[in-house]
């Protein structure tokens, strides 16, 4: 499995990067509408490829959806909504003065209480208690939202800095997903030889994933400045792009190491993705978003000072020039301390995983797909006496 998440890994990240660079560079050579037809026609290679290369197999009999928790999965549905809504859109409705925050958070709450309640007594929950207690499926969620709140300055700052400070346009900001897609790479290739093949242990490769976090935030913190050249920018977003791609391949291995049965390995599947597209996602950028705000009107209170009748540099300048040169100046001072902050994080959870003792290694063994099937059977013939006997 961890070769298996070393491949998906890189493929999906890599996609991720690479198709930002299509689009834009397709608006600019041409036309942006060309990029509907570009997606068309690789939905339909998709399609040819399917038929002409996957051969069709009928291990066994079509099983009906019985059993499945459709009520489950439309209330952590909701939760995750809510949860995504409250993060991303806190701000534009200031918080908790907000009715529709408010709202959200009660029915977010509401139906995880729910969920809760009835993965106590029903037989096939959508996420059942077996997966939500497991040891390492709450490890793997700690380290996912602490992980990817050090690293949510890639959604709050980076465009910021390089569009308002650096000066650089659509093309030269795109440019910058190449470093992030040679580091994934970089990171896919180290965790495959290490991780996968030589069974490196989970210690020795978190600690890895956080060091690289570490220089990622020290480079930014020691080297953010008005003049830096896009070249300069490669050791951080390469770092960055491997250490994402590692904590995400060894946690996601930890998983099918926890010991779950089959049937609640797809549901600690699912909390994976809840924590790690979702809450990981959403909260880190709420969170350093909220501190870049408070941390700017500070700053500007404070850098504002300066700007009096004495200060003659200032006199004779437009306010709007003078206001604008304010907020720059700011913004890049706030990001400084930013940074600083989140690197000692960064440097105490870094100590924390070197302290502390980690023998487990990827050697989880999954059952063969004729056993699967097997057990998929005889449930499906469970199932179907109860219902003739009901």
């Amino acid at each position: 499995m961890a070769i298996f998440f070393c491949y998906v890994y890189l493929i999906v990240d890599g996609v991720i990067q690479v198709s930002g660079v299509a689009t834009i560079y397709t608006a600019f050579y041409s036309q942006w509408e060309y990029m509907h037809w570009i997606i068309i026609g690789l939905l339909a290679l998709a399609m040819i490829m399917v038929l002409l290369f996957v051969k069709p197999f009928k291990g066994m009999p079509q099983i009906p959806l019985l059993g499945i928790d459709w009520i489950g999965a439309l209330l952590w549905s909701i939760f995750m909504m809510c949860f995504a809504f409250v993060c991303v859109y806190g701000v534009f409705y200031d918080w908790w003065d907000a009715v529709e925050i408010r709202g959200a958070v009660l029915l977010g709450l509401v139906c995880f209480a729910i969920n809760l309640w009835r993965a106590t007594f029903l037989h096939h929950p959508y996420i059942s208690i077996p997966a939500l207690t497991n040891r390492n499926v709450i490890r793997a969620t700690l380290i996912y939202l602490v992980f990817f709140t050090l690293m949510a300055t890639e959604h709050v700052f980076e465009h910021t800095y390089a569009a308002t400070v650096l000066g650089f346009d659509e093309t030269n900001l795109i440019d910058l997903n190449w470093y992030v897609f040679a580091g994934i790479i970089a990171g896919v290739v180290l965790t495959y030889f290490t991780f996968a093949l030589r069974r490196w242990r989970y210690k020795t490769m978190t600690a890895i994933g956080f060091s690289l976090a570490t220089v990622y935030l020290a480079y930014f913190y020691f080297m953010i400045d008005y003049g830096v050249e896009k070249e300069m920018l490669f050791i951080p977003l390469f770092f960055r792009g491997a250490a994402s791609v590692i904590i995400s391949i060894v946690f996601l291995t930890s998983i099918v190491q926890s010991g779950l049965h089959f049937f609640a390995f797809p549901q600690a599947l699912t909390i994976n993705g809840f924590t790690g597209a979702v809450m990981g996602a959403t909260f880190g950028p709420a969170v350093i978003g909220e501190f870049l705000r408070h941390t700017m009107a500070k700053n500007v209170a404070l850098l504002s000072a300066e700007f009096t009748n004495l200060n003659q540099a200032a006199v004779h300048m437009p306010f709007g020039e003078l206001y604008g040169m304010l907020q720059v100046h700011a913004l890049v001072v706030s990001m400084k301390e930013i940074y600083g902050w989140l690197l000692i994080v960064a440097i105490t959870m870094l100590v924390i995983i070197t302290l502390s003792y980690g023998p487990l290694r990827p050697a989880a063994f999954f059952p063969k797909w004729r056993t699967i099937r097997r057990m998929f059977k005889h449930a499906v013939r469970v199932q179907e006496s109860r219902a003739a006997t009901d």
